[in-house]
């Protein structure tokens, strides 16, 4: 009796394990929307901290890719788009290729502009190089171009299926 409590004990600290090892979607969730909250706050550093290596890599490293954040932010401003809003959704699945876990997380950001407010809807695609331990984004913004999508990111899983690209609205008078 004593061996099939303590068999029983170790099944259930196993599937505990097991289960402390799988992703989670809400810590993603909790993630991007970290990522989110830095760009509304203007903290360009932490927004390249948790951008995917290849996508600031591509920006020339981490100092150019602060530097072309902030510019990028300030232009925008200076012709009257300032990001008022940025929402994440909940997480997708998680499909994992070679060493890497990949996971889509739909957002949506709000923009003031002369005339009326921006809404845009897009995605993040989170991924974790360490079984989801840790996560960094790819904004869903230019992955839709095959040819920048090689260069900057890992071999995707064949069954990931990226959102497709969505127009902006405009709403006016707000």
């Amino acid at each position: 009796m004593a061996r099939i409590g303590i068999t029983f004990v170790w099944l259930i600290a196993a599937g505990l394990v097991a289960q402390g090892a799988e992703p989670s979607k809400a810590t993603v969730k909790k993630l991007a929307q970290d990522l989110g909250d830095a760009t509304l706050q203007g903290d360009y550093a932490k927004v390249i901290d948790f951008t995917y290596p290849g996508v600031v890599k591509e920006m020339g490293g981490r100092e150019n890719a602060v530097k072309a954040s902030e510019k990028l932010m300030k232009s925008a401003a200076a012709l009257g788009v300032v990001l008022k809003a940025y929402k994440v959704g909940e997480a997708g699945e998680f499909l994992t290729e070679g060493g890497n876990m990949f996971v889509v997380v739909p957002t949506s950001s709000e923009m003031a502009t002369t005339n009326g407010t921006l809404v845009r809807k897009s995605y993040l695609l989170g991924i974790s190089s360490d079984g989801g331990n840790t996560w960094t984004f790819a904004d869903g913004v230019g992955l839709d171009k095959k040819e920048y999508r090689d260069k900057v990111l890992p071999k995707l899983p064949a069954k990931l299926k990226l959102p497709a690209k969505e127009k902006p609205q405009i709403i006016k008078g707000n």
